[in-house]
């Protein structure tokens, strides 16, 4: 993919976590949220040519965003997002964790998006 997909990736699963509300399905609403949050970094870990196939990588590429490109609150914001990743699996978090979350990351699809750049 390259970083346009990755972007328009992004917005979709966003849409697809507005499917679901926290009470009826909210290990859904997680998975979709990391979703959108993995596929934003990709798309600027792929334009800088930066690796990103692992967890460990999209951290780093996280960092390098948040750090590289002067775009502040992308790594905690994309920490936020790996917690709901982690809660599809285990449901752990409340719902209103799960709404804090979720706002990070849409915060963080939406900066990021424009950080990305070409037709």
């Amino acid at each position: 993919m390259n970083e346009h997909s990755h972007v328009r990736a992004a917005f979709r699963f966003l849409q697809l976590a507005d499917f679901f509300t926290i009470e009826q399905d909210a290990l859904a609403k997680s998975e979709m949220l990391w979703c959108a949050a993995a596929h934003i970094v990709k798309a600027v870990a792929v334009q800088n040519g930066w690796d990103n196939r692992s967890h460990d990588q999209l951290f780093d590429a996280a960092s390098g965003i948040n750090d590289d490109l002067s775009i502040p609150g992308v790594y905690s914001n994309f920490y936020a997002a790996q917690r709901l990743h982690q809660n599809m699996y285990a449901g752990f978090m409340q719902d209103s964790e799960i709404a804090a979350a979720e706002i990070r990351v849409r915060q963080l699809v939406n900066r990021v998006a424009g950080a990305v750049t070409g037709p």
